[in-house]
């Protein structure tokens, strides 16, 4: 892990394209030095964050649940500092799909090692947590696959590990999702945006689950974001160290991924941005098969709008 005392993490965004395989281009230098200077004033009070946080971390990981429409209790109650320094980051990739679920679990019936992000955003122009926004994330399962895309990239009803939810009053959300796969060109990743102002919508869509102490499967309706209702003021990538990288992809189902793996250090994009943001991880229980708890302080530019590439909505 990037560790340092006082290092902050800012996914940034630019106005390219990034897909598997591409470097994807960043910000000017120019503009990435404002960026820095900008985050690093509120360097101060992230660090009252960390140290209150860290105070009230929870000792009883492995007991916590994730329902999906209950708000989870975030494992810190304020926002923690950064595990690495501030790098620009790319614009969301050629896999982003509109509209999506609103939930705390994104896992539907997709296998893999538990991922719940503990997730505190804070507005870079006060220097305050950002509440009520909207923190959405997607990535590809355990073999590398993206849903709601197929073959040839044409797009499907699959949702799984698609969705996000709204930051509380501490400027925090947790989300549970699945330890992302590879695929061909791309290292560990996952993809994230910010929202403010957006707007919700019950459409009647939902998941089908089955368990397998209920005989029938059931029905669950998620409300969904209206992606264009409101203002997108963050797009960025999620990373983590190749150590857990390389303990995760020794475990079914990842062993199951045929595609060539990425290093960290063969990712155009990541090699690009240097320390780019990277998940602080540590274990929900005894090991690996129990869960990992990874938390993340975002900070975002409450000024700033950008345009979404990609017009796929669910």
């Amino acid at each position: 892990m990037h560790f340092a005392n006082l290092l902050l993490i800012v996914v940034f965004a630019t106005g390219v394209f990034a897909h598997p395989g591409a470097h994807g281009e960043l910000v000017d230098r120019a503009e990435h030095e404002a960026r820095i200077l900008q985050a690093r004033k509120c360097a101060a009070e992230i660090a009252q964050f960390e140290q209150m946080r860290r105070e009230l971390r929870d000792p009883q990981l492995k007991k916590r649940q994730t329902a999906t429409t209950t708000a989870p209790t975030p494992h810190y109650t304020t926002i923690q500092n950064s595990t690495c320094i501030t790098a620009p980051e790319v614009v969301e990739g050629p896999y982003y799909i509109g509209n999506e679920y609103i939930r705390y679990d994104l896992r539907e019936t997709q296998p893999g090692v538990k991922l719940v992000l503990d997730v505190g955003v804070i507005d870079t122009t006060t220097c305050r947590p950002f509440t009520n926004a909207f923190v959405e994330l997607w990535a590809a399962n355990s073999t590398g696959v993206y849903g709601g895309y197929g073959a040839g990239g044409n797009v499907k009803k699959d949702t799984f590990l698609r969705g996000g939810h709204f930051t509380n009053a501490q400027g925090i959300v947790e989300l549970t999702t699945s330890y992302p796969g590879f695929y061909q060109g791309r290292t560990a990743h996952i993809h994230t945006m910010v929202h403010k102002n957006s707007q919700q919508q019950n459409n009647g869509y939902g998941t089908f689950f089955q368990i397998a102490v209920v005989a029938d499967p059931f029905f669950l309706v998620h409300s969904t974001i209206i992606s264009a209702s409101g203002t997108l003021t963050h797009i960025g990538q999620f990373f983590f160290d190749e150590s857990w990288n390389d303990k995760v992809y020794t475990t079914s189902p990842y062993t199951l991924n045929t595609q060539r793996r990425t290093l960290n250090s063969q990712d155009g994009i990541l090699r690009s941005a240097g320390d780019a943001a990277f998940v602080n991880l540590q274990n929900l229980g005894g090991s690996l098969s129990d869960g990992l708890l990874g938390y993340i302080t975002v900070a975002v530019d409450g000024s700033k709008a950008y345009t979404f590439q990609n017009k796929n909505v669910l």
